[in-house]
């Protein structure tokens, strides 16, 4: 038998194999497919303030089962799904995954970092005052935070919203309003007054 009568033979016996899985209908291995799988939000390094975040997706296939940092959530017909994460302040990593029999594992990570935000809202840096007392307002974003205002210690809102009256002795002074979180660095902001009045 010559070689390239053999070479027909081979290739006849591999059209013969091809055609029949063909008419059997065969199909590729599922278990090769990948499924999609989208996050809405949040978006990927992003920063908040609140201590809550809602992850939001979809994937491909409905019947996946969808876990967010380990813990199963209910996946929509439409292959929608959303899920509270509490956040911690500083960095937070959040896993999502979704699997099925017969696809390939599909996950995505999303890092979000929580900071905790302090804003004087009064008075304006730089005011000139006639009088020896000026309020002191501002905001802070989480009202469990402590805030000081020129070392005195103020209620917060549950808001976050805080105001103190404090007297003026100098001529000039620089108000430290400061906010802090246990474990967390605290935050501050200089505001500058000026009194005209006479001492």
């Amino acid at each position: 038998m010559t070689r390239t009568y053999r070479s027909v033979i081979l290739l006849l016996v591999v059209v013969i194999i091809v055609g029949a899985l063909v008419a059997c209908g065969a199909r590729p291995s599922a278990a090769n497919q990948r499924m999609r799988l989208d996050l809405t939000s949040p978006a990927s390094r992003g920063s908040v303030t609140e201590g809550e975040t809602t992850v939001t997706g979809v994937v491909s296939e409905p019947s996946a089962k969808v876990t967010v940092n380990d813990v199963a959530v209910e996946v929509g017909s439409d292959g929608a799904f959303t899920h509270p994460v509490a956040l911690a302040y500083g960095s937070n990593r959040i896993v999502v995954k979704a699997t099925a029999e017969g696809f390939v594992e599909s996950s995505r990570t999303v890092t979000i970092t929580r900071n905790l935000t302090l804003e004087v809202t009064a008075p304006p840096d730089g005011l000139q005052i006639s009088e020896r007392r000026v309020t002191v307002s501002g905001v802070v974003s989480d009202p469990g935070a402590t805030v000081h205002v020129a070392g005195f210690p103020v209620s917060v809102n549950p808001d976050g919203s805080f105001s103190h009256n404090l007297n003026l002795h100098y001529p000039a002074t620089v108000i430290s309003v400061v906010a802090s979180i246990p474990d967390l660095d605290p935050i501050s902001q200089l505001v500058s007054v000026e009194y005209t009045g006479v001492l």
